[in-house]
């Protein structure tokens, strides 16, 4: 009778100890997963702050919309696959394209994405930025910026930036920006509205 006492409590032991180190493991992937979250999060908040400061060299944003520029925060040739520190990878040309291809509301004005930054940043995040003409513009024409008083996104850009981290993390920003004079008679760049695309 002792013995099968000392097996059934052996048993329990065994299985509590089992699902202890189940939960142990689900929690620290759980914490790892949200950490690749939040810095794919910052990384793309980073790309869309380098993005906007890069506008500042360009005078006509015309050459951007046209996808006749580059931003100075370049990794290599603006297309092909770039590798990740986890094994995955990251293709511009698909990247740019998904973007591309995403429904949107705006019809004729909807934004068409012109690849301008990207390169590592930070250990094992991939950013991508692009720019296209603000949605808002209402002259049917997404790779000019409007010129008429009138038009509501006229002297407004848009910018969208991705980053790719380690463990699948992928987060999407976009933002809208416009040049403006600051309080020293400096161009400066607004950022006049920021969203998080659920992807």
């Amino acid at each position: 009778m002792t013995v099968v006492i000392a097996l059934i409590a052996l048993v329990l032991l065994s299985a509590l100890g089992t699902s202890l180190a189940v939960v142990t493991d689900t929690e620290l992937r759980a914490s790892a997963n949200y950490a690749a979250g939040r810095e794919s999060m910052y990384a793309a908040d980073g790309a869309l702050q380098i993005a906007a400061h890069e506008l500042l060299a360009f005078d006509d944003w015309n050459v951007l919309l046209a996808g006749g520029a580059l931003s100075s925060f370049t990794e290599g040739p603006p297309s092909g696959v770039r590798q990740l520190g986890d094994g995955s990878a990251v293709d511009l040309t698909a990247a740019t394209n998904l973007a591309n291809a995403e429904p949107r509301p705006w019809g004729a004005n909807n934004p068409t994405w012109r690849l301008f930054a990207f390169g590592r940043l930070g250990a094992g995040t991939y950013v991508v930025a692009w720019v296209g003409d603000d949605p808002a513009e209402t002259d049917g024409n997404p790779i000019i910026d409007g010129a008429s008083t009138d038009n509501p996104g006229t002297g407004i850009l848009a910018i969208r930036a991705e980053a790719f981290g380690v463990r699948g993390a992928h987060t999407v920003l976009e933002t809208t920006a416009r040049r403006e004079s600051g309080a020293d008679g400096q161009p400066v760049i607004r950022v006049l509205s920021w969203n998080d695309i659920k992807q």
